[in-house]
């Protein structure tokens, strides 16, 4: 179900990018974003921290943050608006989260 994470951390996402060269602040700002994009995408309502107890809610983040950190101003040369691993991984999470808070 959940664990008692509290999302992803600069460190973790540094990890999944395998790139050392990029500042914590600049890391953080990607983190944020795919964060507020996710949360709205699930549900504009939810707290936060609600959503980061939730494994495949990190990982869409990273997805996000990755996404976001490869196209840098190239969005306009791109087919898709999303990578279709994180469309996957919220939907996951969206059913988790309306099971749990709705008991259905």
């Amino acid at each position: 179900m959940t664990d008692d994470k509290k999302g992803v951390t600069v460190q973790e996402l540094r990890e999944y990018l395998q790139n050392d060269g990029l500042s914590d602040a600049f890391l953080q700002g990607l983190i944020d974003d795919a964060e507020n994009n996710a949360r709205n995408s699930i549900d504009d309502s939810l707290d936060l921290d609600v959503c980061r107890k939730y494994p495949d809610f990190n990982m869409a983040v990273k997805i996000l943050a990755d996404f976001e950190n490869w196209m840098r101003g190239q969005h306009t040369s791109v087919d898709m608006a999303y990578p279709r691993s994180y469309l996957y991984r919220l939907n996951q999470c969206r059913w988790k989260i309306r099971r749990e808070q709705h008991g259905k």
